[in-house]
């Protein structure tokens, strides 16, 4: 009778679970994540090119994602978001090692994500590419958008292929344990007799 009790609890929470987890899939706004990459590298390999190319990195990788950049956007990239939605939505990240700089936006539209992303991405390699660093046999740089993004054809939020089977053994874990718990009547009988 306990683990029939416990089973059936398990059971009822994870169906509830499941849909409510369903209707947060349906009814929850997709957010669709575009991303690129900047590559910013010295055109010959030494320590002193080096160094100066992680510091650039990291100090543009802090600058794009900035109200400054987002201003440089045209109103048919931005799609009617203000600069605040846009630093916002925005996140960077200065890659050292790998000499990147890494944009990914977040948004509700997959189209307008994938055009701030590459929006700042041009801007970041218009600033970087000066005559002065483009040009300079020794400490030129080699500035270029490895990848431009592209609309994501799949939200990152919410994904029902992972939401709905979590929910469902989230749901079966709690209602098991709280039939096992609270669930009056299904502790075990006492042997009382002794013998």
């Amino acid at each position: 009778m306990r683990w029939q009790s416990i089973v059936i609890a398990g059971a009822a929470a994870a169906v509830i679970a499941v849909i409510v987890s369903v209707i947060v899939v349906v009814v929850a706004e997709p957010v669709y994540r575009a991303s690129t990459d900047v590559s910013i590298r010295p055109r010959i390999a030494d320590l002193g090119a080096s160094e100066a190319a992680s510091r650039l990195i990291r100090n543009y990788a802090v600058w794009v994602d900035s109200e400054d950049y987002a201003m440089r956007l045209s109103p048919e990239v931005r799609g009617g978001l203000s600069d605040a939605d846009i630093v916002h939505r925005v996140r960077t990240n200065g890659d050292s090692d790998r000499l990147l700089v890494t944009i990914q936006a977040e948004d509700e539209d997959a189209d307008r994500a994938a055009a701030v992303v590459n929006g700042l991405a041009e801007a970041l390699v218009a600033e970087i590419a000066t005559p002065a660093r483009l040009n300079d046999p020794e400490k030129g740089l080699e500035i270029a958008v490895i990848d431009a993004a592209r609309a994501p054809g799949a939200p990152t939020w919410p994904r029902g292929e992972v939401v709905i089977p979590v929910a469902a053994i989230v749901g079966a874990l709690v209602g098991a344990a709280v039939a096992w718990l609270i669930a009056p009547g299904i502790a075990p009988a006492r042997n009382e007799g002794g013998a």
